[in-house]
């Protein structure tokens, strides 16, 4: 029974929990070898799936500490990696435009504190509930609430400093 549980309800969590690792550790072949692990973990913990109320959430939440785990042994690593790739010279003035608004949403999400980064990434990338967002990472609806209007509000006023520049009052 507990193969089946794995498999309805593991399994097709695992390119949310890809993508959530590749938001903390910023490398693919990373992100990767940690959900990897998280997934045996999950494995050979596997006849508690039953006894969770949210399997998804467990799993999110395991990929979570297994994340800032490796970044614990691995922080010399992560110093010495390279900076987002630099946009192509032959595109289009318009594509230009949206590569540089995208490489400084990037940028802003990145200076982020830690916990609206997440917050924000759990809610508009994986399209997680608050709910499921406050089990993850072991916080209140109303920290998550808080959390995600601050990230949302310094993210408009970032981009709308950076779109005023230079334009006289």
């Amino acid at each position: 029974m507990s193969k089946e549980l794995f498999d309805t309800h593991i399994i097709p969590v695992q390119n949310k929990m890809y993508r959530y690792a590749l938001s903390i550790l910023k490398t693919p072949d990373n992100a990767h070898d940690v959900v990897q692990e998280c997934l045996l973990k999950i494995w050979k913990n596997r006849h508690m799936i039953a006894t969770i109320d949210n399997p998804e959430s467990w799993a999110m939440r395991i990929t979570r500490n297994q994340c800032y785990d490796w970044v614990k042994v691995n922080r010399f690593h992560l110093a010495e990696m390279h900076p987002m790739d630099q946009a192509d010279t032959y595109h289009t003035d318009e594509n230009l435009l949206m590569s540089d608004r995208q490489a400084w949403l990037k940028r802003i999400i990145n200076e982020l504190p830690v916990k609206h980064r997440e917050v924000f990434h759990l809610r508009e990338v994986e399209e997680l509930s608050y709910q499921e967002i406050a089990d993850i990472l072991s916080l209140t609806l109303a920290e998550v609430k808080i959390s995600l209007f601050r990230t949302r509000e310094k993210i408009k006023e970032t981009i709308t400093k950076i779109d005023a520049y230079g334009l006289a009052n």
